[in-house]
């Protein structure tokens, strides 16, 4: 009888991330949803059994206030993306590739249908 293949069989697997496999088994990967779900719910349970005396307010704790900060947040997130490529994009023969040869490009094949 043949054994069965696993990943830590694979010989094209860098050794380093051989550590991470557990990551991909079937339990984990279902668990990934379900733990924050429940994590999630559990903390609005107890947020709303135990609720904070008003003598702690935050300034920034109004009406739709989490809303504008997650608003704000992903603002900057978005903005920042033009500023950030311009700073670690690097030119197309960065790596030294100045000319692909001949042999290692596929030619296309067009494939031309009559009605």
């Amino acid at each position: 009888m043949a054994e069965e293949h696993t990943h830590m069989d694979d010989d094209y697997i860098h050794p380093f991330a051989r550590r991470f496999l557990w990551l991909a088994d079937e339990k984990v990967v279902k668990g990934f949803f379900w733990l924050p779900a429940i994590g999630l719910a559990v903390t609005v349970a107890l947020g709303l059994y135990y609720d904070f005396p008003e003598k702690h307010k935050a300034l920034w704790d109004f009406f739709g206030s989490w809303g504008l900060i997650g608003f704000m947040a992903y603002s900057f997130v978005v903005f920042s993306a033009k500023p950030l490529f311009a700073m670690l994009a690097r030119k197309e023969n960065y790596y030294g590739e100045e000319v692909v040869p001949e042999d290692i490009i596929e030619p296309v094949v067009e494939v031309h249908h009559h009605d």
